[in-house]
């Protein structure tokens, strides 16, 4: 085969200063004449001039005159690549598919489906040739008129699992940006897609990110992920983890949680890959009531944070880069990197060994829980009608876990009538035989929450807080900094230290508003900065918390959008991957796998499961607690601040 590879070819997308002369040369070499236009490369070369014309509306030097001369020279690449094409047939389509330097084969390939070429080609060679080819899944199946002419083809060319596998996963099962440009042939039964799918679990070229994206795949009429074939990925992933060396280098991370006599009343500290939380025993032991012990799950273990958002659920601030590119995304999957992991280790040792210390004083977390609602709720903001029967303490694991996922959506069901109807209507109540949805549990407060609603508000977030950003480095302070807010925060810089490069960049963000320059040096508007942190950090503000005009400024100009629901929209997320599957395929099931009979029958499990309720169970008390001290709140002051 011939090789007409060489470096030094012209690609008019990647042009920069300075190829402006090899246009001209290409461009006068072909109005002499002089261009060998049966080499597919030449051809998509001279081709090129013309992307470079499309693409710069005036070149450096060029008087108007020469500019205009060029383009229109090369506007008749068109005609010569129409020429072209019409003397491929499946003769020499393999040749010179082959020959084509790579960075020409998609513009080959879309004129080859533009002109429709492949109608030279016969069926009964149309899968030699495309075998030949090498094409790519992903580009054979992009156009939608040359998959349906060959759509016979093209399933049987699919049928191979190596081949086509990774397509039908990536299509089906995880999540892009963007949807992806593919047509698959209608021949393409479920049947065959099903089949496809367990060959290449039982094939030796698994791959491990397909595998997780089998096992947590969601069911569907045009790609049928049963529990069969999830539990048969399962073990596969299991076996091939077994196989695999990485494993010899897999980090485990300890967690310690510790409560004794002569320790503070509050440690937490990270030691290589362990976290270490240690808490006095006296102080638990001296405050027993049962306010402080619920309170101890902000204030000591930190559940939420001071605005009573959770902690726990899965942010994007929180995973690193790296990290982020290489977890498997799945359409169905909950998304979430090591440090939820680490977190949510903690929160359920936390609690374990919180409720190991109250019981030995007689006191039980359930019995916390139920007085809340019946009793608390009550005497200090005069709510009654909650009925909460939490389970006994004489109950085995197993009934005590039955009757907890039956008591939160009784709890979450009672709430939601309060808020609607301003009592707990029992007769009401007890015509709804349904579980509400998390997301769908409403608020008293109208304006709760603000998320980021604007593509400019995030870009002005991540070039300030990411380190990711470019704006970190300067030939000052070379790579000292991970953030453009830590280097400001600790050096005094004017604009004049930053590269040319960052320069637009910085003054974009002084017109958002979020830096400004005194006495020559670049400084943040603490007002803009505190608020932007607090949204980048925590992916959402609890608006009842602040009294800012920012946060009006960017509602009224649509950059956040204010919802109102007990939970936030990460906390319903988190509540939805521990509880059930209707959202996430990989998540827990802990309400519906025990009800269903289809739970762990290891008790140690059931113990670890039901600590998890537990979690969950709590968080709800805390979030429910914080809705009724912000609607007396409201009811003290002259309406909401955030009326808009």
């Amino acid at each position: 085969m011939e090789n007409y590879e060489h470096k030094d070819y012209f690609y008019g997308r990647w042009c920069f200063h300075g190829d402006e002369d090899k246009v001209v040369n290409i461009l006068d070499s072909y109005a002499q004449k002089q261009v060998d236009l049966s080499n597919v490369n030449n051809v998509f070369q001279l081709y090129h001039t013309k992307l470079f014309f499309d693409r710069l509306s005036e070149v450096f030097n060029w008087d108007e005159e020469k500019y205009n001369f060029y383009k229109e020279l090369a506007s008749y690449s068109v005609n010569e690549i129409r020429l072209y094409f019409e003397l491929i047939d499946e003769n020499n389509l393999v040749d010179i598919y082959n020959n084509c330097y790579v960075a020409y084969r998609d513009d080959f390939w879309s004129f080859f489906c533009k002109f429709k070429t492949y109608e030279k080609i016969s069926r009964e060679k149309f899968i030699p040739i495309v075998k030949a080819m090498r094409l790519s899944p992903y580009k054979l199946f992009e156009n939608r008129v040359f998959v349906k002419w060959f759509d016979i083809e093209l399933t049987e060319v699919l049928k191979e699992p190596n081949y086509s596998a990774r397509l039908l996963v990536d299509y089906y099962l995880k999540k892009h940006t963007k949807p992806l440009e593919v047509h698959l042939p209608k021949s393409l039964t479920s049947d065959i897609k099903y089949k496809i799918i367990s060959d290449y679990i039982d094939g030796k070229h698994a791959n491990g990110n397909l595998l997780n994206l089998i096992m947590n795949g969601k069911n569907s009429k045009e790609f049928p992920i049963d529990d069969k074939l999830r539990l048969k990925a399962k073990k596969r992933f299991e076996k091939l983890w077994e196989d695999s060396s990485i494993h010899m280098i897999k980090q485990t991370q300890g967690i310690s949680v510790t409560f004794d006599h002569d320790l503070p009343d509050k440690s937490f500290v990270r030691k290589e890959y362990d976290l270490i939380a240690e808490y006095n025993v006296n102080w638990v032991k001296d405050n027993l009531d049962y306010p402080t012990l619920l309170n101890n799950f902000i204030y000591l273990f930190e559940y939420t944070d001071f605005q009573m958002r959770c902690k726990l659920t899965s942010i994007t601030s929180q995973r690193g880069t790296i990290e982020d590119t290489l977890i498997v995304d799945g359409k169905t999957m909950y998304k979430y990197g090591n440090s939820f992991l680490c977190l949510n280790g903690l929160a359920n040792a936390q609690m374990k060994c919180y409720r190991d210390v109250l019981a030995k004083e007689d006191i039980y977390i359930e019995e916390i829980v139920r007085w809340f609602f019946e009793e608390y709720l009550k005497n200090e903001f005069k709510v009654e009608g909650f009925i909460c029967r939490m389970p006994a303490q004489t109950d085995s694991i197993l009934s005590k876990y039955e009757r907890f996922a039956s008591v939160m959506d009784g709890i979450t069901k009672q709430f939601k009538l309060y808020v609607e109807e301003g009592c707990v209507d029992r007769e009401l109540y007890e015509m709804s035989s349904g579980s509400i949805r998390f997301k769908d549990i409403p608020s008293f407060i109208k304006n709760k929450y603000a998320y980021c609603d604007s593509k400019d508000l995030m870009h002005e977030m991540h070039a300030v807080f990411s380190n990711q950003s470019t704006l970190s480095y300067i030939e000052k302070t070379k790579s000292k900094y991970e953030t453009l807010f830590d280097l400001l925060c600790n050096e005094r810089l004017t604009i004049g230290e930053f590269y040319a490069y960052q320069i637009e960049e910085i003054n974009w963000l002084m017109q958002r508003g979020i830096l400004e320059i005194t006495d020559g040096v670049i400084g943040f508007n603490n007002e803009r900065l505190h608020v932007l942190s607090d949204l980048y950090d925590k992916e959402v503000l609890c608006l009842q918390y602040y009294k800012s005009s920012v946060i009006k400024q960017l509602f009224l100009s649509g950059e956040i959008r204010i919802e109102s629901s007990l939970l936030s929209e990460s906390e319903s997320q988190y509540f939805d991957y521990n509880l059930n599957k209707a959202e996430y395929t990989n998540g827990l099931d802990l309400r519906n796998k025990y009800i269903h009979d289809t739970g762990s029958l290891d008790e140690r499990v059931q113990k670890q499961d039901y600590i998890v309720l537990l979690k969950l169970m709590i968080i709800l008390v805390i979030k429910i607690n914080e809705e009724f001290c912000l609607r007396d709140k409201l009811e003290k002051v002259e309406g909401d601040f955030y009326e808009l």
